[in-house]
């Protein structure tokens, strides 16, 4: 009998296939068979073991591509190697507790204190400390935490309450063709990897999904936010063909990704692609960008025991602008904080490092930083050979005093002015992600070249929602009309001071939200590789006209779910 279940869109597409229900954590508990030990030295080399396979495990990870799951898996290395947990499963194991049961009692501990501290940043760590003690756990109980998923067979619809971080990591396009998720949000890690590799996911369905019978046939519309169990023929076929048109759509799209994309009534919009590292440059190369859209220089700068130094950076960027397609290079500026420490620079203790010292606020309080970094990007743009336009992005900027700041470094760095001048190689801008950076676009404009909205950010800071706690991350939707709203205020600023406005966020990347950001006044779009080409395909159906008409119902919305049903009037 056919049964619907409604929850969250998190992934977009049509995914048809075979319910199969995963539960990860009780598989790996520790069965109890050995609750103590009369050997705590043994024991306890047991557990060391364990924790170096952990730590190899998360260090190559943590080297993956994506970088909002490489930065989870950084800090699942310094958990695992916390003094609490670790000081805690010593002292339990030479009580004469088993390696297993210290491992299993301590991170059930800790789980418990952060989800007991009032501070959401801290509570939301307890998925990470669960997950780091499942690891442990699995190489002690020589449990294999991947195998459910690395044996699925094709056509999978995968139910789960939620998945971890290292799920996410061994989930497979060719296995699974969807995801409904009892709990989680659109905004969590594993929504962002199913949508790198186009799994149609859903989230907060409820629990009722997870007594569902293994085997059953099942729709997961990522579209509308719906799980489609034992659909009737006629349902079944509609879907199919959806399926269809949407797989005819991308091949379509991808012929003609390497093609200028103009809107129906003639106008150019600039697609260009995120980098995370040196790596992700084949596949960006290969798509179709029309230039980098937003370089994470992070990479540079983190694994190291010092920074690197000028000469170091110049060959990183030359090395990137030699593997590039386009004619813009954007490269934003060392954007790290408290919750992505350096070896090298002082570790403060902050209590949500989201409002702490990072970005153009910590290169501030490290000028040596700041001024290298500026002087290898002039130093790109004026001195080597490459010939395309050098952007210069500065992120987490929310006083007009930050910007003044750097200009003033960087008249200080020989060849900024030469490479500055009208039609010079060389640019300034401003990440826009957080709403007083917004709300003075006005006067942030005059004094750069282009603006970059950073929606994931803007949308967490402006609904004060952690993306990152499961509790409120579904509040921080991009789509809420006070996110549009200040999205808008930066278009007309930009427009104003006749600079481009680009946008860089999770949002960026959803074809189906492109004519409303058009509408709204964004020119250009910076996404995942993957995206590039279905992305430029939007941009060809839309009409400038009725992009403007739908910006000007959405910002008259009363939420994110009203946004929603404009964009997608048919479900």
């Amino acid at each position: 009998m056919q049964q619907i279940f409604s929850g969250l869109p998190a992934a977009p597409g049509v995914g048809i296939g075979r319910l199969y229900t995963y539960t990860s954590l009780p598989n790996v508990t520790h069965s109890g068979a050995v609750e103590q030990s009369t050997a705590p030295q043994q024991e306890w080399q047991r557990y060391l073991d364990a924790r170096q396979k952990v730590d190899d495990e998360l260090a190559q990870l943590a080297k993956m591509d994506n970088p909002a799951l490489a930065d989870i898996f950084r800090v699942h290395q310094e958990i695992l190697h916390d003094r609490l947990l670790t000081e805690g499963i010593r002292a339990a194991i030479d009580r004469g507790t088993s390696a297993a049961t210290a491992t299993q009692q301590i991170t059930s501990e800790l789980v418990q204190l952060f989800q007991n501290l009032s501070d959401d940043y801290f509570a939301s760590r307890s998925v990470d400390i669960r997950d780091v003690g499942q690891r442990l756990l699995a190489h002690l109980s020589g449990v294999s935490l991947a195998r459910q998923l690395t044996a699925l067979p094709p056509n999978t619809i995968l139910l789960a309450e939620d998945l971890t971080p290292f799920d996410a990591t061994h989930l497979s396009p060719e296995r699974v063709t969807g995801i409904a998720l009892a709990a989680s949000t659109p905004t969590a890690h594993t929504a962002i990897l199913a949508r790198s590799l186009g799994i149609p996911l859903i989230c907060g369905v409820g629990s009722a999904i997870l007594r569902l019978p293994s085997g059953l046939l099942a729709v997961v519309d990522g579209l509308h936010g719906r799980l489609l169990v034992e659909p009737d023929a006629e349902l079944l076929t509609r879907y199919e063909q959806t399926g269809q048109r949407l797989l005819a759509l991308r091949i379509n799209a991808e012929a003609h990704s390497h093609t200028a994309a103009l809107t129906r009534d003639g106008r150019l919009v600039l697609v260009h692609a995120n980098v995370n590292s040196q790596e992700d440059m084949l596949q960006v190369a290969n798509s179709g960008a029309d230039g980098i859209g937003l370089l994470r220089t992070e990479y540079l700068f983190q694994e190291r025991t010092t920074p690197p130094t000028v000469t170091e950076q110049i060959a990183a960027y030359r090395l990137i602008s030699r593997q590039m397609a386009g004619e813009i290079l954007t490269v934003r500026l060392l954007d790290i904080g408290g919750d992505k420490p350096v070896r090298y620079l002082p570790q403060i203790s902050e209590s949500n490092p989201f409002l702490g010292v990072r970005g153009i606020r910590l290169l501030l309080q490290h000028p040596e930083l700041l001024r290298d970094q500026l002087q290898a990007l002039v130093s790109l743009a004026v001195k080597s050979s490459f010939s395309g336009l050098v952007r210069i992005l500065v992120p987490m900027v929310s006083k007009v005093a930050e910007v003044h700041r750097v200009l003033d470094v960087l008249d200080g760095i020989p060849g900024y002015r030469e490479g500055h001048r009208p039609g010079g190689r060389l640019q300034l801008g401003v990440m826009i992600e957080v709403p007083a950076a917004a709300l003075l676009a006005d006067r942030l404009a005059p004094l750069v070249d282009f603006f970059s909205i950073g929606s994931n950010d803007l949308a967490q800071y402006t609904l004060a929602a952690d993306r990152v706690n499961s509790a409120v991350a579904s509040l921080a939707s991009p789509l809420d009309p006070s996110v549009l709203r200040l999205i808008a205020m930066t278009c007309q600023a930009g427009q104003m001071a006749e600079i481009p406005v680009s946008i860089c966020g999770e949002m960026a990347g959803d074809p189906s939200i492109f004519p409303l950001l058009f509408g709204l006044g964004v020119t250009e779009v910076s996404v995942v590789a993957p995206a590039v080409a279905l992305v430029k395909e939007a941009v060809r159906q839309t009409d400038g006209d009725a992009a403007r008409r739908l910006a000007e119902r959405a910002l008259q919305a009363n939420s994110a779910q009203e946004v929603h049903r404009l964009l997608h009037p048919e479900g």
